[in-house]
């Protein structure tokens, strides 16, 4: 397996943040790029910009801690809308060869129903998926 671009999702829980880590040291071995994406979960999926000032701003923190990632790319995202459905649309579009994400990140109710963001993703990825579980 090649991997060249991997995307990482997430939503700055313990997990996502283990997972970031997995994907940094991934790319620093493989000299891929990374892109990390956060989605913003709304209803309706309408831009809220005191949310996406707060993600702005844990995302450079969360960049920030990454160590030097020698040839590798990293660049971030922020978006509104369904974090499932931005993550396999941006896998698509932009050709990723793998997504890294927490085994366990942030829960909305209807989750319990229909699963979490790392199972739909799983189900329908175009790509590998790596889930990192956090000890």
């Amino acid at each position: 397996m090649k991997t060249k671009r991997i995307l990482c999702g997430v939503d700055f829980s313990e997990s996502s943040v283990s997972a970031f880590e997995t994907a940094v040291e991934l790319a620093r071995a493989l000299r891929a790029e990374v892109h990390v994406l956060h989605v913003i979960e709304a209803d309706p999926a309408t831009p809220n910009l005191a949310l996406e000032g707060k993600a702005i701003n844990a995302m450079d923190l969360l960049v920030a801690s990454a160590s030097d990632l020698g040839d590798s790319q990293l660049t971030t995202e922020v978006t509104t809308g369904r974090a499932f459905t931005e993550i396999l649309n941006r896998t698509r579009e932009r050709t990723f060869d793998l997504i890294v994400l927490g085994a366990k990140g942030i829960r909305l109710p209807e989750e319990a129903v229909f699963g979490g963001t790392s199972e739909r993703v799983v189900k329908e990825a175009p790509c590998s998926v790596l889930i990192v579980r956090t000890s």
